[in-house]
Formats: C-alpha cells, sequence, structure tokens
C-alpha cells in the first residue's frame, strides 16, 4: 500500500510540476490563436536555383529557432501583412501547375531600377525561395513599395512573419540598406526632410552638368548648411563614408566635432588662428621642445611639489606615445611623437579633472594623423579637436563613473542587451562559458576601436561615428557587429581562452564592408523608433532570467545524478545516504530536475524507507522556500506591467502554479509522515 501511495503522490507532483514549468518556459503567458492560413508558409519547393544556395546560409540550432519563434513574434506577424499592390499572400484558389510554375519564377527588375533596387529584389528572391515560392511574381511590387527608408520595416515584418532568426534578419537588411535613405535618424519629419534634401544637393549638381559625386555632394552639404546653421545634411553624408581625400576629411570633422561651428561659417579662418594662436600659448608655458624634438617642462615657477608631478606625468605620457602605432612610419617620426606628447600632456594640465588615461594617446594619434594636412597647424587643430571629442567620451576614461550605470559599464550593458536580442543563442552561450565583455568593450568604446582596427579601417569607422546624429551610440552597433560577425567560430567552441582570443581579434579579422553593413543594419532596425512592428520581438526579461537560472542549476544537478548513478551496487546504499540531501538540495534549485528524476526517487524511496521522512521534509523547506521566491517575482512582474491584460494574465497563472507546486509538497510531507513503514510486498500474480 505505501508503494501504491507513493506512486499516486508522484502523480500528482508530476502533472503539478508539469503545470508549473509550462507557464515558466513558455515565451508568452498563453497560446496565442493559430495563425489563418494566409500567413502559413507552403512547404519550401525542391526546385532552387544553384546561385541561391551559397547566399545567406547561416546554421542556427534548434534551440535558436525556438527561441526566436516567440508567441509574441508570431501575434506580432499577425498583425501586420504585406499587402496592397505588394502583397506577398498567394493568389486565392489552387493554381493550375502551368500558374504554379509561373509563380515561383521572379520575373526580371525593370530597366529602371537601381542598383539598390536590384541588390533588394535579388534578396527577395533569395528569401522567398526559402520560405514561400508562391510570393515570387511580387517582388517587382514589393521593390516599388518599400524602396529607400522602408527596407527596414519590410525586414521587420517578413522576419516576424516567417519566423526567422534577428540574426538573419540582420545579415538581409545589411545586403538591402539603401545608403541613400536617412537610417541612422529616428525622428520621422527629420528623415522626410533629409530625403528631400539628398535629393535637391544631387538635381542642382546635374543642373550644373556636375556629377553627383560623395565630394561634391559634402562640398554642396556645407554650403546649405553655412546658409540655415544646420549640420543634418553633411552628417547624413559624411555617416558613409567620406572620400580619401585628406583635405576634406579634416575639414569636415573639425565642422562635426565643433571646432568650427556650422552657425559661424564666416568666422571660420578667425576661429582657426585664435585657437592655434592660444594652443601655443598654453604649450610655450608648460612645455620646452627643442630642435630634435625632445619634450620637457617648462622652467616656469610651480608649486611646491608640483614639479615632480609634471615630470612623472610627461614620462608617463612619453612612455605611450612611445608604443603607438608604431607599425605606421608616420609615428615613428620624432616630430609626430612630440606632437602627441605635447598635445596630451597640455590637455592633462588644463583638464585636472580628467588628466591623461592611458588609451587617450590613440585617440589623439588619429586626429593628428587626419589633420597633418596643414603641418604647421596639425597640432593645434588636432588638439582642440581632440579636447571637443573628449567632451562627450571621456566618460569612459573616468573611473569614477564605471560603476554609475554611465560610461564604460552602461555600454557593456546595453552590448548586451542587444546580443540578447538579436542572437539570443550566442548570447547564452557566451554566458555559460562565464565571458565578460567588460575587458573587450573597455578597449573598444573607450578609444574607439583606435588599437583593434588598421589605421585605413579606423579613419573610415570614424567618419560614422563623429557623424552619428546620437553622439557615438553607433559605436555600441559596431561592437555587436563584430561580435555577431564571428558567430560561428564562437558556437564552435565552448573554452573561455579560445572565446576570448577570437572576440579581442574581431575587428582586425572579419571583411570590413561585411562588418559596417551588420552594424548600419542594427542601427536602422534599432533606430526605427516605435514603428511597429517590433523587431527584434521584445522577451519577458524576468522569464529569460528564471529560464537561465533553471537551465544552470539543472546541469548541476544532472551532473549530481550522473556521479550517483555510477556508483557500483556494492556501496550504492551508502552512497545514497550521503548524496540524497545534496540531489534533493539541487531538485530544490530546479525543479525542472525533479520532475525528470521523479521515477528515481520513488525507487529510491522504495530503498531507504526509513530516512524517507527525514529527506523530504528537508526537501519541503528548501522547495517551498524557492516557490515562495518565485511566487514573489511573478507577482512583482504582475503589478509592474498591470497595464498589459496579457501580461498580467501570465503573471498570474505564474504564481497560481508556484503556489500549488508549493502546497504540494507541504502535502507530499504530511502523508509520508503518516504513511506506514514500506514493507516488501509479493506482486499479485498478472500485475504489471
Amino acid at each position: 500500500m505505501a508503494a501504491k501511495h507513493d506512486q499516486d503522490i508522484f502523480k500528482a507532483f508530476d502533472e503539478e510540476t508539469d503545470a508549473f514549468f509550462d507557464s515558466l518556459m513558455s515565451e508568452g503567458p498563453a497560446a496565442a490563436p493559430e495563425p489563418t492560413a494566409a500567413f502559413d508558409p507552403p512547404a519550401r519547393t525542391e526546385a532552387k536555383p544553384a546561385s541561391t544556395e551559397a547566399s545567406i546560409d547561416h546554421k542556427f540550432d534548434e534551440e535558436g529557432s525556438k527561441a526566436t519563434s516567440t508567441q509574441e513574434g508570431s501575434e506580432s506577424a499577425a498583425r501586420f501583412r504585406i499587402d496592397s499592390d505588394g502583397s506577398d499572400e498567394p493568389a486565392e484558389g489552387p493554381p493550375s501547375d502551368l500558374a504554379q510554375e509561373h509563380l515561383q519564377m521572379a520575373p526580371l527588375p525593370p530597366a529602371d531600377f537601381s542598383s539598390e533596387d536590384r541588390a533588394l529584389h535579388e534578396a527577395l528572391e533569395d528569401f522567398y525561395w526559402r520560405n514561400r515560392a508562391t510570393n515570387l511574381s511580387n517582388i517587382n511590387s514589393i521593390v516599388v513599395k518599400y524602396r529607400g527608408a522602408n527596407v527596414p520595416h519590410l525586414w521587420a515584418q517578413l522576419a516576424l512573419k516567417y519566423n526567422v532568426p534577428p540574426v538573419e534578419g540582420v545579415e538581409f537588411l545589411g545586403r538591402t540598406l539603401y545608403q541613400s535613405a536617412p537610417f541612422e535618424y529616428s525622428g520621422k519629419e527629420l528623415r522626410l526632410e533629409l530625403d528631400e534634401a539628398v535629393s535637391q544637393v544631387r538635381k542642382e549638381a546635374l543642373a550644373e552638368g556636375l556629377s553627383p559625386s560623395r565630394a561634391e555632394l559634402l562640398g554642396r552639404a556645407i554650403s546649405r548648411g553655412a546658409k540655415d546653421g544646420r549640420d543634418h545634411l553633411l552628417r547624413l553624408l559624411t555617416f558613409r563614408g567620406l572620400p580619401d581625400d585628406a583635405n576634406l576629411r579634416a575639414q569636415v570633422w573639425k565642422v562635426l566635432l565643433g571646432y568650427l561651428p556650422m552657425k559661424r561659417h564666416d568666422e571660420w579662418n578667425a576661429i582657426q588662428g585664435e585657437k592655434r594662436a592660444l594652443y601655443a600659448s598654453y604649450r610655450s608655458e608648460l612645455l620646452a621642445v627643442n630642435s630634435a624634438y625632445e619634450v620637457s617642462v617648462s622652467n616656469r615657477p610651480q608649486s611646491p611639489g608640483s614639479e615632480i608631478e609634471d615630470e612623472e606625468l610627461l614620462q608617463e605620457i612619453k612612455n605611450d606615445v612611445e608604443r603607438t602605432r608604431r607599425d605606421f612610419e608616420y609615428f615613428r617620426r620624432p616630430s609626430t611623437k612630440a606632437a602627441l606628447v605635447a598635445m596630451l600632456f597640455v590637455y592633462a594640465k588644463l583638464n585636472p579633472g580628467v588628466r591623461y588615461v592611458q588609451g587617450m594617446n590613440e585617440i589623439a594619434a588619429v586626429l593628428l594623423y587626419v589633420m597633418s594636412v596643414d603641418l604647421e597647424c596639425a597640432e593645434a587643430d588636432a588638439f582642440w579637436c581632440f579636447s571637443e571629442m573628449m567632451v562627450e567620451i571621456k566618460d569612459g576614461f573616468m573611473q569614477a563613473l564605471d560603476h554609475s550605470g554611465e560610461g564604460v559599464y552602461g555600454m557593456v550593458d546595453e552590448i548586451t542587451r542587444l546580443l540578447r536580442s538579436y542572437d539570443p543563442v550566442l548570447a547564452r552561450h557566451l554566458q555559460k562559458a562565464e565571458l565578460s565583455l567588460f575587458v573587450f568593450v573597455l578597449r573598444w568604446c573607450t578609444v574607439l576601436f583606435a588599437q583593434d582596427a588598421t589605421l585605413p579601417d579606423v579613419l573610415r569607422l570614424w567618419d560614422s561615428f563623429i557623424a552619428d546624429p546620437e553622439r557615438y551610440g553607433f559605436v555600441v552597433h559596431t561592437c555587436v557587429a563584430v561580435i555577431l560577425g564571428k558567430r560561428d567560430m564562437l558556437l564552435s567552441t565552448d573554452k573561455q581562452f579560445s572565446l576570448a582570443e577570437i572576440i579581442q581579434a574581431g575587428p582586425r579579422g572579419t571583411d570590413f564592408d561585411e562588418l559596417l553593413r551588420r552594424a548600419n543594419a542594427i542601427c536602422a532596425f534599432e533606430r526605427r523608433g516605435s514603428q511597429p512592428p517590433i523587431f527584434p520581438p521584445k522577451r519577458l526579461q524576468v522569464m529569460d532570467d528564471l529560464n537561465e537560472w533553471a537551465h544552470t542549476a539543472a546541469v548541476a544537478a544532472s551532473e549530481a545524478a550522473a556521479v550517483a548513478s555510477g556508483v557500483g551496487a556494492e556501496v550504492s546504499k551508502n552512497i545514497q545516504e550521503k548524496l540524497a540531501p545534496v540531489v534533493l538540495e539541487r531538485a530544490g534549485q530546479a525543479s525542472e530536475v525533479v520532475q525528470d528524476k521523479a521515477q528515481a526517487l520513488q525507487s529510491w524511496l522504495h530503498d531507504t524507507a526509513p530516512a524517507r521522512r527525514e529527506a523530504l521534509e528537508q526537501a519541503q523547506t528548501q522547495l517551498s522556500s524557492l516557490w515562495s521566491s518565485v511566487r514573489t517575482k511573478g507577482q512583482q512582474f504582475a503589478s509592474e506591467a498591470a497595464t498589459s491584460e496579457t501580461v498580467g494574465s501570465a503573471a498570474a497563472r505564474f504564481s497560481s502554479a508556484a503556489e500549488s507546486a508549493s502546497g504540494f509538497f507541504a502535502r507530499a510531507s504530511m502523508a509520508f509522515a503518516e504513511a506506514p513503514q514500506a514493507q516488501p510486498q509479493q506482486r499479485p500474480a498478472g500485475d504489471t
């Protein structure tokens, strides 16, 4: 009877824990209604052109597919259609074999399609071959409807509708993003204004018989800004990369960094003359530089003790400058080293709250190189550009702000969030390996990749960083793009040291054009603002945290169970007596494992009848504490999201399931306390 009593209790245990973890592990609070037939992609056609086999053919494991196919994504997909003239809905009624064959052939792009239109046409053809070949006939109309600024919206809809992993959506958008569209701007009105401005300056150039080259458009953007005092158009054009014209890059950077304000265009020559003279006076007061470009502290009267501090500061700067870009001939010149040392020392003395921090030498070196088109004034111009840049990026160098959610720690949090959104499989893989991104973000973001990319690549990246309308927010998108670019290599190993090596080499060890495309795509998705549908789908953070906790605890408990199963029969009873409390404690940390091991625990109860009351009481205490904690989290989650009926319902069911599981163990403990001691019984004949 005791055995039957135990079976009844464990049956109830299975039912209640199943219900609890069904609610815990689900992405959404309740099952979403089945999508209509119009949203069910048909079986993929077997007739697939060989040319499409190699394009964007990423491998995603089953876990990643499930992680991104959330209920929220399904609901969003059911709300947004690619319809009207560019509908990707199938024609009503079953087509004939001839019609079906016709639908599975994409029409050629019209002659008036631009190169960007053709790139979108090609990507859509690849996409529909993979997902719904019957929609190939609609490609041209879809291109016309979503070309330009609407391409991010198009891929957001398609990704949700066809359950495409977000990381694959990034790759598709990266291939098709219109560089002529102001995707880096969040405001809709400003986007429309900039669209019109770009079109207008192009028409002006063509009307004058000139080619609308980047240099020509940039010159017109500066002239336009000089009239209205705004630099939006100049930022848009610069964000896409400046031509390899040293004079143009130096002038544009000065404007965008604030050294030469656009609103004071008529005073630029006077401003430069005044600033250059001011820097020369600072340097002569603080330093002495001889004909051999040896820099020393000046002999001016100083306060007691300050001379030693200045000597130590100067030596620290010299040591770092000596190591700066040694592989580049320009930075091995004595004159270049002297200019860098002087710039950094003067800045440290004028900004005692920041002083000098290692890494500033890398920032100053890039600016000095760009400004070196004017050898006589390069040092002064670079100093003022450096000072302007440091106003916005100095937080990364200041340790006092590291733990305040600002500076580097704030960037790490944002990069982690984005990585979880766009590639939860990779994010979970790095987390399981206990690999912190802090050390990489500190290096990349603090010096804006100046140490981790070739100089030409750094200059191109800085065009976008400096022109970014959200003030260096694009740096974060670039960091995520670097990590995603090494996805396959990172997933191929779980060794922490190997993972660190792969990420550290990321900026140099990847195709730079692909890196930029990926970073631009992430930027475009993130700056779509509140425009529906939400992509990537917002995940329930409480659920994610608990899923992560359950997974980690399950691994630990499984390891303990494996140890127990390997013990020889002659010592099994002794080990069970010692190991049982540990196994049950692990089970208390992850009830998912308790559920899986229910049958094993039942067998163990028969063998350890004298000790089972004590063990179950201990398990009940720990599990009750666990359920209480889970229930509290669920109630807190519900109160924070009270405005959402759906999320509130999820939290209520979450709390109810946890409470019932806790109550079950209370009843189980009482039942076992009252149950008679188990005695071996002979099974009736025919009992199965």
